[in-house]
């Protein structure tokens, strides 16, 4: 006689959107009133995947949930440069406080460049 196996559920996948993992550069602009000197207000950072609704970046600060960014993304393999505005939506460390990841949702981003990212995101590979 057969046992049955036991079904194993996975987490549901949150996300709308497919994702492209690339590394791309970005300029990031901190827009809400975080607590950093005026020279901090602008940092680098790069891009480990990124989707037509948001982005997950790799960068030296750790941002609070909330924090409102201007991105300027420059897509290397189609050398485009995407500007959007964005809401970091979680934070982690990933390397003793120094390197972190964070994810980024877009709230505001031209009807244009959300069009390059769905191509970008979707072509055949």
């Amino acid at each position: 006689m057969r046992r049955k196996r036991k079904e194993v559920k996975l987490p549901k996948e949150r996300r709308k959107d497919s994702r492209m993992n690339e590394e791309d550069k970005v300029v990031v602009e901190l827009l809400s009133s975080v607590d950093v000197p005026p020279e901090k207000r602008s940092l680098n950072a790069l891009t480990k995947d990124i989707s037509p609704g948001g982005v997950r970046l790799m960068t030296n600060m750790n941002l609070p949930v909330g924090t409102l960014l201007r991105l300027e993304i420059g897509l290397a393999k189609r050398r485009k440069l995407i500007q959007a505005v964005g809401c970091v939506r979680w934070s982690r460390s990933v390397y003793e406080e120094e390197l972190f990841e964070l994810g980024v949702e877009f709230n505001q981003i031209s009807p244009e460049d959300k069009f390059v990212l769905l191509e970008h995101t979707y072509r055949k590979k």
